[in-house]
């Protein structure tokens, strides 16, 4: 008796895979007729005389069931709208639907919410329009959702938040609106979060401060308000913090200095004000540091000489009114041990500085493209300039030097064109 019994589950589970498969792979048909495809070779693999699940292009399965469809850059032109969401019962595996890098138009349907199981989600650089569905808040085994580069518009939903899993979420380059929602600090999970080149608007939530495994936030690029909350200082993994091209304003707050694995912080293009918070100096992995075109004043802080990993620094277009005489000192008798560092960019225009540049600065011999143009700096060119080997670009414009030119200058190859014309501008 055990086994007939036996027998009769195998053939009765064989049974309902196969079935399962036909299901699938007709659903899936039914889609292909109503969409084109510009590499024909692709798709033409699907046909109800081939097995779906070892001759489709793009088509995994695991155990006799669709569990994987990958069909990015096949040149489909069409829509989502006849796609099978509700016949693909993905199993609980690791399972995929990339269909990114196509030319779909239309909104994303309802039913996608039905992929409850479904862990990576990749519709990006199609054309989709219309409102993100609040039933995608339903797929809470999502660890990755990339619909970047569309038309999307209308809010976030609320229901994204449900998504707890996640580990990715990318919604950049849309037509996004509305505010940014709190409820996205429930996504304990996530490591990157862009949201840039949308329509957001309203502040910032502070309880963005709960995403305490965030490597990567980027916000720039849309019209939020209000200040920076303090609490994106407990976001202790972030690296990469982009907050440019908004509305921001008031204080930077000192909070920020906790994030001492930050290699990229840029804050320009806003509207903020008040002086540099004297924390950054605890920032020693930054490697970029822009807060040009905001309303900042003051000076830089001496302990901006521990940032010895800095590449790019640009305070432009802000009322500064010293810069700090550490940058680049080589730190024999003090305790900063900058010693040239590795700046590269270094830009200061537009802003009330005066007196003469700063000796450090000759020190620093990793120089790229430099610009003290639109200041009240005085002084003798020949004393603030050093050896630079690898100064591409200088402007002096706007200014009140005086001198003789260094000897150095001979020694900068790089700022010397290809037609033999000094790149340096000192007219103004």
């Amino acid at each position: 008796m055990v086994p007939k019994l036996f027998y009769f589950l195998m053939f009765f589970t064989l049974f309902t895979v196969t079935f399962a498969s036909v299901e699938e792979a007709t659903a899936l048909l039914k889609w292909k007729a109503t969409v084109l495809s510009q590499n024909n070779s692709l798709l033409a693999s699907w046909t109800l005389s081939t097995d779906a699940c070892r001759g489709w292009y793009g088509v995994i399965c695991f155990n006799g069931r669709v569990n994987k469809i990958n069909i990015t850059n096949a040149g489909v032109v069409g829509t989502l709208h006849d796609f099978p969401f509700s016949s693909l019962l993905f199993l609980e595996y690791v399972v995929y639907l990339d269909l990114s890098t196509n030319q779909i138009t239309g909104s994303i349907p309802s039913t996608l919410g039905d992929l409850t199981k479904l862990n990576i989600l990749y519709l990006y650089e199609n054309q989709l329009s219309g409102p993100l569905p609040a039933e995608i808040g339903k797929m809470k085994s999502l660890e990755y959702l990339s619909l970047w580069s569309n038309n999307l518009s209308g809010p976030i939903p609320i229901t994204l938040g449900d998504l707890t899993e996640l580990n990715v979420l990318y919604l950049y380059s849309n037509q996004l609106s509305g505010p940014i929602l709190a409820e996205i600090g429930k996504m304990k999970s996530l490591e990157y979060l862009s949201l840039w080149s949308n329509n957001l608007s309203g502040p910032i939530p502070i309880t963005l401060g709960d995403l305490t495994e965030l490597n990567v936030l980027y916000l720039y690029s849309n019209q939020l308000s209000g200040p920076i909350p303090a609490e994106i200082g407990k976001m202790k993994s972030l690296e990469y913090l982009s907050l440019w091209s908004n509305n921001l304003s008031g204080p930077i707050p000192s909070e920020l200095g906790n994030l001492k694995n930050l290699t990229r912080l840029d804050l320009s293009y806003n509207q903020l004000t008040g002086l540099v918070p004297v924390s950054f100096g605890n920032l020693r992995n930054l490697q970029t540091l822009n807060l040009a075109a905001n309303e900042l004043s003051g000076s830089i802080p001496k302990e901006f000489a521990y940032l010895d990993s800095l590449v790019l620094f640009s305070m432009s277009f802000n009322h500064f009114s010293g810069l700090t005489e550490w940058l680049c000192k080589d730190g024999k008798l003090e305790i900063f041990v900058v010693n040239g560092g590795k700046l590269e960019i270094f830009t200061v225009n537009s802003n009330k500085l005066t007196g003469p540049i700063p000796r450090s600065l000759s020190k620093c011999s990793s120089f790229k493209r430099v610009r003290f143009n639109n200041n009240n700096f005085t002084g003798n060119l020949s004393e603030a300039f050093g050896i630079h080997p690898e100064l591409r670009f200088i402007d002096l414009s706007d200014n009140d030097f005086h001198g003789e030119l260094s000897s150095n200058w001979g020694k900068c190859k790089n700022l010397i064109d290809s037609k033999g014309i000094w790149k340096i501008n000192f007219s103004g």
